[in-house]
Parts: C-alpha cells; sequence; structure tokens
C-alpha cells in the first residue's frame, strides 16, 4: 500500500503546533511531520513569493494547496501535513489532528514523482 499524507488545516498557528507535538507525543517522528503557515497576517515580503508559488508543484503538498483549501485560507490558517506508511496509522493521524478541531483533515496517497520529495520541507 502506497504512504498516505494526512493534512490537517487549522485556523492559527498555536492550535496546529499544539495539534503537531501531540502527533509526536503518539509516536510520530519529527522526520514525518511538518508544520507550515498557509498565509500570514501580513502581506508576503516579495522575497518570499518564489518558495510560495513553489508550493504548487511541490511533491509534499498535492495540488495546489491555495485552491484545495481555498475557502478556508482567510488570515494564518497552518497546515499540519503527516507522512503515513501505512493505512491505520494514516487514520491515528486523522484521530489525532481531529482532537484540535481542524477547519479540515484530508487524507492522500503520496503521488510518485521523478525525484524523491522533500521531507520534511524547507
Amino acid at each position: 500500500m502506497p504512504a498516505n499524507f494526512v493534512i490537517g488545516l487549522f485556523p492559527s498557528s498555536g492550535i496546529a503546533l499544539d495539534a503537531y507535538h501531540r502527533l509526536h507525543t503518539e509516536g510520530f517522528p519529527h522526520n514525518r511531520l511538518a508544520h507550515r503557515v498557509l498565509k500570514e497576517i501580513g502581506p508576503v515580503p516579495p522575497t518570499v513569493q518564489p518558495e510560495l508559488e513553489a508550493l504548487a508543484v511541490d511533491p509534499l503538498v498535492w495540488g495546489d494547496v491555495r485552491h484545495s483549501f481555498a475557502r478556508y485560507i482567510q488570515n494564518g490558517e497552518t497546515a499540519v501535513l503527516v507522512q503515513a506508511e501505512e493505512a491505520a496509522e494514516a487514520q491515528a493521524a486523522a484521530d489525532i489532528l481531529a482532537l484540535y478541531e481542524p477547519l479540515a483533515v484530508e487524507t492522500t496517497p503520496i503521488r510518485e514523482a521523478g525525484a524523491a520529495p522533500r521531507w520534511p520541507p524547507d
């Protein structure tokens, strides 16, 4: 069975960090977890724009994260990403994320790409 990403979207970075730390406490190693703010409170500095555009093609994030979660992204939303090797592990991660009342939780298979995905993402 292919590995999956479990993605939880939270209304704030603080709640997302709590979920991230709970996942680690429950046995998920840091090298299989990521925490990313999707929209900062202030305007995006021009020097960061290329990195944000890279999210649309990053093998870590399926599809275009801005369109996938567009209805949720308003101000300061943060994603917690978990790399799960088995279906049971993906379900456990989704259950832990659900404890923190996320805006959305989705599980998706990791896409095969020409190069190995960067984990954790920059």
